[in-house]
């Protein structure tokens, strides 16, 4: 039952409602469908906080909710600040509907790991929809059992993939390619081409094979593409926030999504997997569609036919689709960022490199068995991701049932927003909380410890990230060939930027110019 203040507050809510309705004609039919719009919408809300607790968060105004008090390009710390007030978990409205955001540990790991049913579910939005086929890719469908089937066709896929030389061979050419380049650069120039070419370059191999010229223009084309088509996205589109408006107006942002799909998804990545469908042998895999498709024959004759129905083209491309952008993003800002703390922070470079020296030697790249002797590099890669959080909300999960978390219950349906960026800048689970600190990823022996509990960049539990054992070695054979290779440093007089800008999703550096010193001369494949 309501409090007699919730019912006070109520009233007034109604009553604001009201004064603001009042420049409409008396008994219009406008003003009359608009009054009962409001007011029904009013009683169920009512009823939601009756038969819900939903947690505390700031106040917010009637239909937009917190809308007006947000600011997408720092959602994470104000949403880190609210809980500060009203507690570890929150609930904010981007509308009339709420969502809730949980900003610690302890109620992450209730969501993700203690609840992780309860929580699997994703958004759905037109914008979700149609970047995935309406929930047919893995990232953004909701669990169930054609999700289940596809996470692990899709999971064995990239294990037969890691096996064997295949990723660090891809790796290792890439590098080669881009160092070769870079050589012949004098003066200051942008670290991100070269990086974006790398990663490119490398997810273009590991998904269809070949061989890619630093100027390639299928490589270019997709990362083109990509960044065209969520540089404006943000929390969304106008289509996501009112029902039905898609189908009478479409805004440019949503116009420039279904440009995208049409272009990349419906023509590149389906093309290419028709394609190796054509030439597909099993005795021949050549990459990671390849073990994809063998994936898929092997689970229909151990799972049959009928249960693969539900499994069509469109999800295989839609992994293809998981797989390569979220992998493009996720890389190429984190190494960017990276590299950046490396020019911040001159004596962590030195001691990166002393021990790339010390473990790899100079006459070869550093491989993946150079991994494990490699600890305060993988560190400081941790601690630079930690800092630097690329995916500061991470993907929004949804409820797939009435449920509960840090005690307050919240029904079928609720969005839910893990706060990664919060996790990584708790001042009560990091000692110096602002400050670069790769020891704190290492144990007495200087080896790479146990992964702190509040280090989650790849989230956890059922919905974990798919390609984190990939982009794990990838990232770090990356990182540490360019650092064995140069030195990183800023021309005199200038100082890095570590400030982020960005916003819900993904939090980036701004573009710098870097000038470099050749450590070491390495004959390159491209000589030969």
């Amino acid at each position: 039952m309501l409090t007699s203040s919730q019912l006070t507050r109520n009233r007034a809510r109604m009553k604001r409602i009201t004064d603001m309705l009042e420049f409409l004609p008396h008994g219009s039919v406008t003003s009359t469908c608009i009054v009962g719009l409001v007011a029904g919408l009013i009683v169920y809300w009512a009823i939601q906080k009756w038969k819900y607790k939903y947690p505390p968060g700031p106040s917010g105004l009637p239909l937009l909710g917190n809308a007006l008090q947000i600011d997408q390009a720092k959602l994470h710390e104000q949403a880190f600040e609210w809980s500060k007030k009203f507690g570890p978990v929150i609930t904010v409205g981007t509308g009339p509907i709420p969502t809730v955001i949980v900003n610690t540990l302890e109620t992450a790991m209730e969501v993700l790991v203690k609840r992780s049913t309860d929580f699997a579910g994703r958004q759905h939005s037109p914008s979700i929809d149609a970047f995935s086929y309406g929930g047919k890719d893995i990232a953004m469908a909701d669990h169930g059992p054609t999700w289940k089937l596809h996470r692990k066709i899709a999971s064995k896929a990239l294990r037969h993939y890691m096996q064997g030389d295949a990723l660090q061979n891809r790796v290792h050419d890439a590098v080669e390619t881009t160092l070769f380049e870079i050589d012949q650069l004098s003066g200051e120039f942008d670290p991100s081409e070269y990086i974006n070419f790398i990663v490119g370059n490398i997810l273009t191999g590991l998904c269809f094979g070949g061989k890619y010229s630093f100027k390639d223009k299928e490589v270019n084309y997709i990362l083109e593409k990509e960044d065209n088509a969520f540089k404006d996205l943000g929390l969304g589109t106008w289509e996501d926030f009112i029902p039905g408006l898609k189908y009478v107006y479409k805004s440019n942002t949503f116009k420039m999504i279904e440009e995208f799909l049409e272009d990349v998804v419906s023509g590149y990545l389906t093309n290419k997997l028709r394609e190796a469908e054509k030439t597909f042998d099993k005795d021949n895999v050549r990459h990671f569609t390849d073990t994809l498709i063998l994936a898929r024959m092997e689970a229909m004759e151990e799972e049959g036919a009928e249960k693969l129905k539900s499994l069509t083209d469109q999800h295989l491309v839609q992994t293809l689709s998981d797989i390569f952008f979220a992998g493009i993003d996720t890389s190429r800002f984190t190494l960017s960022g990276a590299i950046l703390h490396m020019v911040a922070f001159p004596d962590i470079q030195e001691k990166v490199q002393e021990e790339i020296d010390r473990v790899v030697g100079r006459d070869k790249l550093p491989g993946i068995n150079d991994r494990p002797n490699l600890g305060y590099t993988e560190a400081v890669l941790h601690e630079s991701m930690r800092l630097g959080t690329v995916a500061p909300l991470g993907l929004p999960h949804m409820t797939l049932c009435d449920t509960e978390v840090a005690g307050y219950r919240i029904p079928k349906g609720t969005t839910v927003i893990i706060n990664h960026w919060a996790l990584h800048h708790d001042p009560d689970a990091w000692d110096d909380v602002d400050r670069f600190i790769p020891e704190r990823f290492l144990d007495e022996n200087g080896k790479l410890g146990p992964k702190p509990k509040n280090w989650l960049p790849f989230s956890a539990g059922k919905r974990v990230c798919l390609g984190e054992f990939v982009a794990k070695p990838e990232l770090h054979l990356i990182f540490a060939s360019l650092m064995q290779r140069y030195k990183w440093r800023m021309i005199s007089g200038k100082c890095p930027d570590l400030a982020q800008v960005g916003g819900a999703n993904g939090l980036i550096y701004k573009p710098y110019k870097v000038i470099v010193e050749k450590r070491i001369e390495m004959k390159q494949k491209n000589e030969a």
